[in-house]
């Protein structure tokens, strides 16, 4: 089976650098098949059974020196996040302004209402499961959108990234 390993804060401003071909090997030391990266930011795409994220993460530990939380999904998940998209025109007008925060698990329902009680300008998010779908019509970059209310770690890609991590699974 296929899944995609989403690694959080590696590459970002010259900390935590990890060189693709290197996180590749890590992959592959782990028994993992048809090992693929995509961009910089840590998309690894590969086959395996049912690859454990502790594991993963206690690997790149190991072989980089440092910590990095990662956020793993199926192929079948992943085939899901396009249906439940809430921003289907947006996505499709501009990649660059829907994004999904991808969570280790589903938000609980008193951190998804601090998280609602804040105001974030034009930023607008949905939940659903452990996804988070937020569209930014300024650009990430100007978003003043927070996720510390939901107090667990997220790694967020944008929509364009999102749909070329799909055509890597088939």
């Amino acid at each position: 089976m296929r899944h995609v390993a989403l690694l959080r804060g590696i590459n970002v401003g010259g900390h935590h650098r990890v060189p693709m071909k290197d996180l590749r090997a890590t992959f592959e030391r782990l028994g993992f098949s048809e090992v693929r990266t995509y961009v910089q930011s840590g998309n690894v795409v590969f086959g395996a059974e049912s690859p454990e994220r502790e594991a993963i993460e206690r690997a790149i530990r190991r072989d980089f020196g440092f910590p990095v939380d990662v956020m793993l999904r199926s192929a079948v998940e992943w085939a899901t996040l396009a249906p439940r998209n809430p921003y289907p025109a947006q996505a499709e007008a501009d990649g660059t302004k829907v994004h999904v925060a991808f969570l280790h698990h589903e938000p609980e329902p008193d951190r998804l209402h601090a998280l609602r009680a804040r105001v974030f300008g034009e930023d607008t998010w949905e939940c659903s499961g452990r996804e988070l779908y937020l569209h930014t019509p300024n650009g990430l970059g100007q978003s003043r959108l927070d996720l510390a209310p939901l107090r667990q770690p997220a790694t967020v890609r944008n929509w364009r990234t999102v749909q070329a991590i799909g055509d890597l699974l088939g």
